[in-house]
């Protein structure tokens, strides 16, 4: 139950993050994905009233799925057209006497345009043999260590970024990193 209201937590944390920093072609990439959904939604109530009702809630149904699909998607276009910033190599310490993870990377805006205001997501997954349970691991980290940068950030500047993270002993785990920046 306390993982649920960390997800949720989490998932409120970034779209409201995503809200306050968006700019005009944010809201209308995202507008039209809204505008696509409500058009398959009203598509899908009209043929279940009007023709065959499997069909209409079919549609109803993958309207749901795709809707989510394209809010996914259209984030990672919008990323990698508007606001596309390069991730070097991280580096990892770890100290021997006080149990502490020290992570060293940098971050290279690559974009067109000057940045406001970057957040970079570290995720702590656990390493296993087993190809499906990596996968799923992916999708649960352990830890998450999230750092925001308020500073401009200029085109083609990289910023280096060190993470401190506290009580952390583990041996095997994998990193992923995520950036987003407006």
């Amino acid at each position: 139950m306390r993982k649920i209201h960390e997800m949720l937590s989490s998932l409120k944390q970034n779209l409201l993050f995503v809200l306050h920093n968006a700019s005009l072609i944010d809201y209308l990439a995202y507008g039209f994905v809204v505008l696509c959904f409500v058009l398959m939604l009203f598509v899908g109530i009209l043929c279940a009233l009007k023709w065959w009702w499997q069909i209409g809630f079919l549609v109803i149904f993958v309207s749901f799925f795709c809707v989510f699909l394209a809010f996914h998607f259209v984030n990672l276009e919008l990323n990698r057209r508007i606001r596309n910033v390069e991730i070097s190599p991280l580096h990892t310490k770890q100290l021997e006497f006080s149990n502490t993870l020290l992570v060293d990377f940098n971050l290279t805006n690559r974009s067109k345009k000057e940045l406001k205001i970057c957040k970079t997501e570290l995720n702590f997954h656990t390493i296993s043999k087993n190809e499906l349970k990596n996968r799923l691991n992916f999708l649960n980290p352990f830890l998450t260590k999230t750092m925001v940068l308020k500073e401009p950030f200029l085109v083609g500047e990289s910023k280096e970024v060190k993470a401190v993270v506290e009580n952390f002993l583990f041996v095997d785990y994998n990193i992923s990193t995520k950036v987003e920046c407006f």
